[in-house]
C-alpha cells in the first residue's frame, strides 16, 4: 500500500477520532445545559431548527446530535415533531466543519495541540482541564484535516488513483453507493467529504464529479442514528427512521437536478474544495426547505410504519434503558421519569390508606400490599440503574443530581414501607377490635391526612419542575403539618380527659397514625436537603459510590 493511501486512510481515521472526542468534551462541559436548551427551544419548530444548527456546530457532528435526540425521544422527553425539527437544523449545522476544510485552516492544528497540552498541565480546576482537552482535540481535528489534504494531493501522480477517478467519473450511482458505505463505516459524513475533497482538489475535478459523493455521505451519516436506535425502544427507532427517510427522499428528489445544483454551486465561486463544501450545505438547505413544512405528516408516516407497542404491567420498567448509560444526562433524565412513576404509586398508597379505617375489611388490605411490591420492584431497579451510572464519567453537577435521585428513591420506598408495615397494621388492629374513631377524631385525621397527601404531591411537583414558588409552598405546608401534629395530639388528649369512649378505645392507634403520617410528610420533603447542601457548596461528588 502506497504511503499516500496510508496517509489518507490514517488521516480520515484520526479525523473521526478527533470529532468524537471533541464532541464528548463539549457534552461534558455543557452538562445538563444541552437538555435544558433542547427542552426550552425544541417546542417551537423554528427555534428547534436554530437549536439543531447550534448543537451540530458545537459537537462538530450531526450524528452526535441525532443520537442524543434518539435517546431523548425514546425517554419521551421530546416528541417526534421536535426531534425532526432539531435534526433538520443539525444537518445544516454539521456542514460548518466541511467549510473549515475548504478554508485551509488546518495549519493551525499543531499550535492548538501544543496549547491544549500546555493548558492541561495547569492544575486550576477540572472544568479548566476539560476546556484544555477540548482545545487539544480541536487541534487534532485540524491536524487530521491537514494529513488528509496533503495525502490526497500526493496521490495526483499515482496511476492507479487516476484510473479510479476516471472510473467513478462516469458512474455516479457507484460513487453514491460507495460514499454511503464509507460514511456508515466511518460514522462521519465530514470524514468522507474531506476524503473526497482532497481527491477532487488533487485532480482539479469539477463539482459534478463530487456531487454523488456528497449525496451518498448524507445518506450514510444516518447509519449512526439507525444503529443507536437498535438499542432503544419504538420511539427511538421512529426518530432514526424519520431522519433516514428525510435524507433518502432528499437525494431522490435532488438527483435528477444535479446539473442545476452544480451550476448554482459554481455560481457561488471558489475552487472545487469550496464548491464541495457549498454543495454539502446547499443540499441540506434544500432538504430543510422541502420537508420542514411537512413535519406533522412525516410524524404520522413514521408512526404508521413503526407503531408503538406499549409496555404493559406494573413490573416493567418504562423508562430505564441500560443501553443509554453512556450518556449520563440522558440516563439521569430517564431515571427521573421512572422515579415519577414510583412517586405516583406511593401517592396512591398514601391516599387510599385512610379508607382502611372506615369499616374496612381484611380484603381491602391486599391492594396496598400489592402496590408495595411494585414500589419495591421499582426501588431496586432504579438504584441498580443509578449504581451502574456511577461507574461512568460524569460532571460534578451530574453526580449531585444522581445523589438527589438516589435520596428521593429511598425516601419514596420508605414511605411505601410506612404504609405497608405500619398504617396497614394499625388498620388491621382496628378491624379486629371492631373499634372506631370519635366523630371529632375522624374529622381531624381526615383533614390531617389530606394535608399530608397534598404535601406529598407538592414535593413530586417540585422534584420534577424545581419551581421556586412550589418550594416556598412546600416549606409552608411542611411547617403546618408539624404544627398540626402537636395540635391534634393535644385535642386527642383533651377527649381522653373528657372520657370519650371511642378515644379511649383507639388512643394508641390514633396517635400512631398521626405519627406515621407526620413521618410520611418528613420523607416527602427530605430530598430538598440536597438543595441546602448545594447552597453550602458541599462536595456531593465525594459521596459517589
Amino acid at each position: 500500500m502506497s504511503p499516500e493511501l496510508v496517509g489518507l486512510l490514517g488521516g480520515a481515521a484520526l479525523l473521526v477520532f478527533a470529532i468524537e472526542e471533541l464532541s464528548r468534551s463539549v457534552q461534558y462541559l455543557a452538562g445538563s445545559q444541552f437538555r435544558v436548551w433542547i427542552n426550552t427551544f425544541a417546542g417551537n419548530r423554528f427555534a428547534g431548527l436554530l437549536l439543531g444548527f447550534a448543537l451540530a456546530i458545537l459537537l462538530s457532528s450531526s450524528g452526535a446530535v441525532t443520537v442524543m435526540l434518539v435517546g431523548l425521544a425514546n425517554a419521551r422527553l421530546l416528541t417526534l415533531a421536535q426531534v425532526f425539527a432539531v435534526t433538520l437544523g443539525a444537518s445544516v449545522g454539521t456542514t460548518f466543519i466541511v467549510h473549515l476544510f475548504s478554508f485551509r485552516i488546518s495549519e493551525y492544528g499543531l499550535l492548538l495541540i501544543a496549547g491544549g497540552v500546555i493548558l492541561q498541565t495547569l492544575p486550576i480546576s477540572d472544568r479548566f482541564s476539560r476546556v484544555a482537552r477540548g482545545i487539544f482535540y480541536l487541534g487534532l481535528l485540524f491536524f487530521a484535516m491537514d494529513i488528509v489534504v496533503k495525502a490526497g494531493t500526493s496521490l495526483e501522480s499515482n496511476e492507479l488513483f487516476k484510473y479510479i477517478i476516471t472510473y467513478f467519473r462516469d458512474r455516479p450511482l457507484v460513487s453514491l453507493f460507495i460514499a454511503i458505505v464509507l460514511t456508515a463505516t466511518l460514522q462521519s459524513s465530514a470524514a468522507t467529504i474531506a476524503f473526497v475533497m482532497s481527491l477532487m482538489v488533487a485532480q482539479h475535478a469539477k463539482i459534478d464529479e463530487a456531487f454523488p459523493w456528497v449525496l451518498g455521505a448524507n445518506i450514510g451519516t444516518t447509519a449512526t442514528a439507525l444503529l443507536a436506535s437498535l438499542r432503544h425502544g419504538t420511539l427511538g427507532k421512529q426518530a432514526a427512521l424519520g431522519h433516514f427517510i428525510c435524507k433518502v427522499a432528499g437525494v431522490i428528489l435532488c438527483y435528477p437536478f444535479l446539473k442545476y445544483l452544480g451550476q448554482a454551486v459554481v455560481y457561488l465561486g471558489g475552487d472545487v474544495g469550496r464548491q464541495i463544501a457549498n454543495a454539502h450545505t446547499l443540499f441540506n438547505i434544500v432538504v430543510l426547505i422541502l420537508f420542514f413544512p411537512f413535519i406533522p405528516w412525516g410524524v404520522k408516516l413514521v408512526q404508521s410504519w413503526l407503531p408503538e407497542r406499549e409496555k404493559n404491567g406494573p413490573f416493567v420498567f418504562q423508562y430505564l434503558d441500560p443501553r443509554t448509560l453512556e450518556t449520563p444526562e440522558l440516563a439521569l433524565a430517564q431515571a427521573q421519569r421512572e422515579i415519577l412513576r414510583l412517586a405516583d404509586t406511593v401517592e396512591q398508597m398514601v391516599e387510599r390508606s385512610i379508607l382502611l379505617f372506615e369499616r374496612g375489611s381484611e380484603r381491602q388490605l391486599e391492594p396496598l400490599k400489592a402496590m408495595d411490591q411494585v414500589v419495591d420492584f421499582l426501588n431496586r431497579g432504579i438504584k441498580l440503574y443509578l449504581t451502574k451510572l456511577s461507574q461512568t464519567e460524569m460532571t460534578p453537577e451530574q453526580v449531585q443530581k444522581e445523589f438527589e435521585l438516589l435520596l428521593r428513591t429511598s425516601d419514596l420506598e420508605n414511605i411505601g414501607d410506612i404504609v405497608d408495615r405500619n398504617i396497614v397494621e394499625l388498620a388491621r388492629k382496628m378491624m379486629r377490635r371492631g373499634a372506631s374513631f370519635s366523630r371529632e377524631g375522624k374529622e381531624e385525621l381526615h383533614a390531617f391526612h389530606a394535608k399530608v397527601v397534598e404535601c406529598l404531591r407538592l414535593s413530586t411537583a417540585y422534584f420534577n419542575s424545581r419551581d421556586r414558588a412550589l418550594s416556598a409552598k412546600l416549606f409552608v405546608q411542611r411547617q403546618q403539618i408539624e404544627d398540626l401534629t402537636l395540635d391534634l395530639s393535644e385535642q386527642h388528649m383533651l377527649r381522653l380527659h373528657q372520657g370519650v369512649k371511642e378515644s379511649l378505645d383507639t388512643t394508641s392507634i390514633h396517635l400512631d397514625l398521626i405519627g406515621n403520617l407526620q413521618r410520611v410528610a418528613g420523607l416527602a420533603v427530605n430530598f430538598t436537603r440536597v438543595q441546602g447542601l448545594r447552597g453550602e457548596n458541599s462536595d456531593i461528588s465525594n459521596l459517589r459510590s
